[in-house]
């Protein structure tokens, strides 16, 4: 394998591996078509979800800390209440009054067992009668649970079971004479403790799935009030105040429609409409792909560049009106032709694109007069309209980039045709004007020789093979032309873009030199009869 091929290979990873970044997650479940089309209510139920959900959390625990509390306080109050009464009879080992004591215990409380130790620790009193006389021995198993100056509760293991134990000091005069212990079962407290988290699970549970249906019913309502919307506009002939007449063409995202403007004072002007098909008029990447497309072009009045009217909005679509170029493109006249176009018609289409090109990519701000810095990204035969009146105009600025507008560029997304992109866009670089005269070039040398230059079975392969591609001169295609001619086609393939031409004039200039030389005079009455002999 190349160096060529080698770095676009791994810049070709680098982007899919960019692509799977949590940025680029996010971003592509951004525009998800059903979370596109809910991001309102998505947003709503999200934060009513969360507020209920945290607001029955509290309570429910505020429950659960009031069970453990009130089970710990009756178990201090059980300690306190006897050892008061023992104190006096545990001084003077008062058996008797220490198990009866014990006994008054068991059943108030029912202890698992209850101990009464001296202050040596040996147990004087139990609820076993077997255990008295034994040195107590605590098990090593312990859990610390809450602690006072004279009590501890812990959790700790008793004959194989668990138990929470309360350990209390018996003080006579300020004195320790010894212990009082009994240990509840250990159920008592888990298993309401137990019940409170089921109760939490559920409650996040039952949320859960009343968000869920909430953003499903929603759904369905929008979806069925944007049917009803479009359903409507099916049936409706007119957008604004524009009449549609006829359908003119349908792509893979939008369709044209011939459409007229007539005003009250009888002045009528026939426009193109196009608009965003209806599955894909809730994919919000497209809507402002296509809203873009008319923010750029309307600032571009040039004779060279389709003309943008107007943008209207209805029941949630969008619909751009503009200058309605009757004729063909750029692709469908070669498809027609079948083999290279004459010479003099060449230069002629490429010097109006190139005049086109060199205005929008110079065009300035009419507020600050800073450049706009607009580049098309999207140079292509489809896009190059000839009309029957002998016009040549640039359409579609859909994927185009300037200064003044937010990109909408991520990782892993190619802009642009995959025949048409040139090295820098292959690699992934930042794309400038150069790009576009590079496309060009691809442009000039197919019309020229009747072939498609570059074919791609996938963005992979195309990738990899447009950055370390070497092109035959065009001259040894079509021994015909000048080699002038060759020169100016291959100055825009050069790979490095230094190399290349720097703006349109230039490559405009270069072909009005070779035009006089050659004494061209093909205009715009030339190239309405090649239509008009062709497609009329």
């Amino acid at each position: 394998m190349s160096v060529g091929e080698k770095v676009s290979t791994t810049i070709t990873w680098a982007k899919k591996v960019a692509t799977g970044l949590p940025a680029g997650f996010i971003g592509r479940m951004m525009k998800n078509e059903f979370i596109s089309r809910n991001k309102n209510p998505l947003l709503i139920y999200l934060v009513a979800f969360f507020l209920l959900s945290l607001a029955g959390h509290g309570f429910i625990r505020n429950f659960q800390e009031k069970y453990r509390n009130d089970f710990f306080n009756n178990g201090i109050q059980a300690a306190n209440n006897m050892g008061e009464k023992i104190n006096a009879p545990l001084l003077e080992k008062d058996i008797l009054t220490l198990n009866v004591a014990i006994g008054e215990l068991g059943k108030k409380n029912k202890p698992v067992f209850t101990a009464i130790l001296d202050h040596d620790g040996v147990i004087i009193a139990h609820s076993d009668p077997n255990a008295i006389g034994d040195q107590y021995m605590p098990s090593n198993s312990v859990e610390i649970l809450k602690t006072t100056d004279t009590l501890s509760i812990e959790r700790r293991e008793y004959h194989k079971s668990i138990i929470i134990s309360f350990t209390s000091d018996i003080v006579f005069s300020q004195i320790k004479i010894g212990k009082l212990i009994f240990g509840l079962d250990a159920r008592e407290l888990d298993m309401p403790l137990e019940k409170y988290n089921a109760l939490l699970l559920s409650l996040w549970i039952v949320n859960c799935i009343i968000f869920m249906g909430a953003l499903v019913v929603t759904d369905r309502v929008i979806r069925k009030k944007r049917a009803r919307a479009l359903e409507e506009f099916e049936k409706t002939n007119k957008v604004g105040p524009y009449l549609l007449t006829k359908k003119l063409a349908q792509g893979g995202m939008a369709e044209l429609y011939l459409a007229d403007h007539i005003r009250q004072d009888g002045f009528r002007r026939t426009v193109a409409i196009k608009k965003i098909l209806p599955h894909l008029s809730q994919n919000q990447s497209f809507v402002d792909m296509f809203v873009r497309e008319a923010r750029l072009a309307a600032m571009l009045q040039h004779p060279n560049i389709v003309q943008i009217f107007d943008l209207i909005k209805i029941n949630n679509a969008s619909f751009i009106a503009m200058e309605y170029v009757e004729g063909k493109n750029l692709a469908e006249i070669m498809a027609h032709e079948k083999q290279g176009l004459p010479v003099d018609l060449s230069i002629f289409l490429i010097q109006k694109i190139s005049a086109g090109l060199y205005y929008s990519h110079t065009k300035k701000s009419e507020d600050t007069q800073e450049p706009l810095n607009i580049v098309h990204r999207d140079i292509s035969p489809q896009n190059m309209l000839i009309s029957f009146k002998g016009e040549v105009k640039i359409s579609d600025f859909g994927i185009s980039k300037a200064r003044s507008e937010p990109s909408f560029t991520q990782a892993g997304v190619i802009k642009g045709k995959l025949s048409y992109l040139s090295p820098e866009q292959a690699l992934g670089k930042e794309t400038d004007h150069q790009s576009d005269f590079y496309a060009l070039g691809i442009i000039f040398y197919e019309i020229l020789s009747g072939k498609k230059l570059y074919h791609f079975n996938n963005e992979l392969e195309a990738l990899s093979t447009i950055p370390q591609f070497i092109i035959p001169p065009i001259i040894e295609l079509r021994p015909d032309i000048p080699d002038e001619l060759n020169d100016i086609v291959m100055k825009c393939l050069e790979k490095n873009k230094d190399m290349r031409y720097k703006s349109g004039k230039e490559i405009y200039d270069d072909l009005t030199k070779l035009r006089k030389r050659l004494n061209i005079a093909y205009d715009e009455s030339n190239l309405v009869e090649f239509m008009m002999e062709r497609f009329k």
